[in-house]
C-alpha cells in the first residue's frame, strides 16, 4: 500500500471516531433530557368486568367513563404516562399491595380500611346506589327492605361499608346482609334477585344498565337510596404520584370536564346531584 492509500485510510478512521463519538453524544444528552423532563411511567390496572365505569372492548382495549378520566389525567399532567392493564377486581388489589401495579381505578369508596392499606386520590365521580328488584316488587326505599334480605357483599366492597353505615343510621329497619368473601359479578348478583334468592341488590343504576341488555328478563331500578364519592388506590410508595393526579383532579373538576363526563357516560350531572343529596366533596 502506497502512502498516499496510507493517509486516506486514516483519515477515514479518524471519520469513524469522530462519528461514533458525535452519535453517542447525541444519544446522552437524549438520556439526560428524558431524566430531565421527569416524566414517571405509572401502572394502572382497571377493575373489570365494571361497564360502564371500566371494561375491555372485544379487541382488549379498555374503555368506559374511567380510562376516560385517567386520559384527561395523562394529557393535563406532564410528569406522569399512564400504561393500563384490565383484571379482576381480587387480582388488581393484589398486585397494587403487591407493587406490580401503581394505581388502581375500580369504582373504590374511601373507607378507613383501604386509607390505611393505599394512598388515596381526591374523589373524580360520586356513585349512586340503587336497589335492583323484581319488576312485581313494591319496594322503592330502604326503609322498604325491613324484614327482607339484600344478596350478599363482598367485605372489602365500599358498598359493604356504605350499607353498614346507612344501618348504623336506621337501627330501627332490619335487613338481612351478609358479608361475602367473593365478589360475583353483577349478572349473578341480580339473578339471585330475579330467581327469589333475595330480594334486593344494593347497586348502582349505571352497572346495571351495562348488564341489562345480557340479562334475558326485565327488572326494576329504584330512584337514588345513597351515595359516596369514588377515589383511585395507588401504592403507598407513590406520595409524588398521588400528589400529582390530585392537582389534575382539582382542575378537572374546577373546569368542568369530570361533570360533562359524566353526562356523557351517565346521561346527568353527577356532581351536581351529589350536591344535592349532600355528599359532594367541597374540600
Amino acid at each position: 500500500m502506497n502512502s498516499y492509500s496510507l493517509k486516506k485510510t486514516a483519515v477515514k478512521a479518524l471519520a469513524a471516531v469522530v462519528a461514533l463519538s458525535t452519535l453517542t453524544g447525541l444519544a446522552a444528552c437524549g438520556s439526560a433530557q428524558a431524566a430531565d423532563s421527569g416524566e414517571k411511567t405509572l401502572k394502572v390496572a382497571l377493575v373489570v368486568p365494571n361497564k360502564p365505569y371500566a371494561y375491555a372492548e372485544k379487541d382488549g382495549s379498555p374503555a368506559g367513563f374511567e380510562y376516560e378520566v385517567l386520559k384527561k389525567i395523562d394529557d393535563q399532567n406532564k410528569n406522569i404516562k399512564l400504561e393500563y392493564s384490565t383484571l379482576e377486581y381480587q387480582n388488581a388489589l393484589i398486585g397494587l399491595k403487591e407493587g406490580k401495579y401503581d394505581l388502581v381505578s375500580g369504582t373504590f369508596f374511601r373507607t378507613p380500611a383501604r386509607e390505611k392499606d393505599y394512598l388515596v386520590t381526591k374523589p373524580y365521580n360520586y356513585y349512586f346506589l340503587n336497589l335492583i328488584v323484581n319488576p312485581n316488587s313494591k319496594i322503592k326505599t330502604m326503609e322498604d327492605l325491613n324484614g327482607k334480605s339484600v344478596v350478599p357483599i363482598e367485605s372489602t366492597d365500599g358498598r359493604y361499608v356504605a350499607f353498614r353505615d346507612w344501618q348504623k343510621k336506621h337501627p330501627n329497619v332490619k335487613i338481612k346482609m351478609e358479608a361475602s368473601s367473593t365478589q360475583p359479578t353483577f349478572t349473578d348478583m341480580i339473578q339471585q334477585v330475579h330467581d327469589g334468592t333475595y330480594d334486593a341488590v344494593y347497586l348502582s343504576k349505571d352497572q346495571f344498565d351495562g348488564v341489562k341488555d345480557s340479562l334475558g328478563y326485565p327488572m326494576k331500578v329504584t330512584d337514588a337510596v345513597d351515595g359516596r364519592d369514588t377515589v383511585f388506590l395507588l401504592n403507598k410508595k407513590n406520595q409524588d404520584a398521588q400528589q400529582q393526579v390530585n392537582k389534575s383532579i382539582e382542575t378537572l373538576t374546577k373546569d368542568g370536564t369530570l361533570a360533562g363526563l359524566t353526562k356523557k357516560w351517565f346521561k346527568q350531572d353527577n356532581f351536581a346531584l351529589a350536591e344535592k343529596l349532600g355528599i359532594a366533596d367541597n374540600g
